[in-house]
């Protein structure tokens, strides 16, 4: 916040609002693009275009540019953060390591090459990199903004306050996580132990919850893999 002088003079945030406006009109071209043309690719855009609200009404613009956009983020930035992480913590735990690379060979005999069968056949591999996010989480804090007044814990929140949820303090918070400095995967695997918590977050939660996390995880454990 110090520096909101030195970014404002310098036109940095100018040029980055542009490139924000040029990458939004890029995905319009795209969107589009696909609307004229008579090929159905079968892919997320087809999806994200022919989905449908209960009403029958499809997204409008602006909302399918923004869920696009969500999702690039979530395929490459926050998974690369995610993913330095993770391998960080595997090579400190050379055991670790090992037993990922014999999930990995015994699941390539049983996929036989199926892709989706080979993702179902490594848990300990996907249970790694949750309790990576865990430790570090790729976003280590969430933001919102409430629409009307509200109260928490005698403490008034009037609308349109900035709140700021500290991802990183609640899933290394050992009243939510037994031994939360430990790095132990094998805690996403036993569900109703006490190790195990509710307390976690790395896609977020609720009706916001991020559109990629599916996505992300296929492909962190196709990374590790």
């Amino acid at each position: 916040p110090y520096l909101n002088w030195y970014f404002k003079l310098s036109g940095k945030i100018e040029a980055a609002v542009d490139r924000s406006k040029e990458g939004r009109e890029i995905v319009r071209e795209l969107i589009n693009d696909r609307r004229n043309s008579s090929i159905k690719e079968d892919d997320l855009l087809d999806m994200l275009l022919d989905a449908r609200y209960e009403d029958g009404e499809a997204m409008e613009d602006e909302q399918l540019i923004d869920e696009i956009l969500i999702l690039f983020t979530a395929g490459h930035e926050t998974t690369s953060n995610a993913l330095s992480f993770t391998t960080q913590l595997i090579a400190k735990h050379p055991k670790v390591q090992e037993k990922i690379s014999a999930e990995i060979n015994t699941a390539k005999e049983l996929a036989n090459g199926d892709q989706m069968t080979f993702l179902k056949e490594t848990p300990y591999t996907k249970n790694v990199i949750e309790e990576a996010m865990r430790i570090y989480p790729p976003a280590y804090f969430i933001d919102r903004i409430n629409f009307q007044d509200d109260e928490f814990n005698e403490m008034v929140i009037p609308k349109g306050t900035n709140l700021l949820f500290s991802v990183i303090e609640i899933q290394n918070d050992e009243r939510f996580w037994k031994q939360p400095d430990m790095f132990d995967p094998t805690r996403f695997s036993r569900m109703q132990a006490k190790d195990y918590s509710g307390y976690y977050f790395p896609f977020g939660a609720g009706p916001r919850m991020c559109i990629g996390n599916n996505f992300a995880m296929y492909e962190m454990v196709l990374a590790i893999a």
